[in-house]
């Protein structure tokens, strides 16, 4: 794999999670304005409720938001340069998936290849970071032999 594909697929990466931001962004707009134009009706309790949940999804949403801040901050700082070992920026090959260690994104297909983007505090990331071509982990009972990192 060549600079410029790890590139695109770091592109890619920076895309979702810039529409992530979006719609984090959306949300808590959107609730603001559910608490600002709940009015207080006869039944107190009632309004008190509506009011305390949408405050917790307002505070979800900026744990939210703070935590994709800080995933498109480490995207930035990414270096794509070719990898001995797996780390941060890494793709590692194995027999049966293809890892980018960076930020938890989950399945992402680029150019027609699949890619698991991953923490590396992910379960997965924690057994792969540091290790090698040839190495072998076991993940979910599954053995999977690292062939490849870029």
């Amino acid at each position: 794999m060549d600079i410029a594909a790890k590139k695109e697929l770091l592109n890619h990466c920076l895309q979702q999670i810039e529409g992530r931001l979006e719609e984090i962004t959306l949300a808590i707009q959107q609730a603001q304005e559910a608490i600002e134009s709940e009015t207080k009706s006869s039944a107190g309790d009632k309004y008190e409720t509506s009011r305390e949940m949408i405050q917790q999804d307002l505070n979800r949403y900026h744990a939210q938001l703070s935590q994709t801040k800080k995933d498109w901050v480490l995207l930035q700082k990414t270096d794509v340069r070719t990898k001995q070992k797996a780390e941060i920026g890494a793709i590692v090959v194995t027999e049966q998936v293809t890892y980018f260690i960076a930020v938890s994104l989950g399945q992402q297909q680029v150019n027609g290849t699949n890619f698991i983007v991953i923490s590396p505090s992910s379960p997965i990331g924690k057994l792969l970071f540091g290790l090698e071509v040839s190495d072998r982990i076991v993940f979910n009972g599954t053995k999977q032999l690292i062939t490849a990192i870029y």
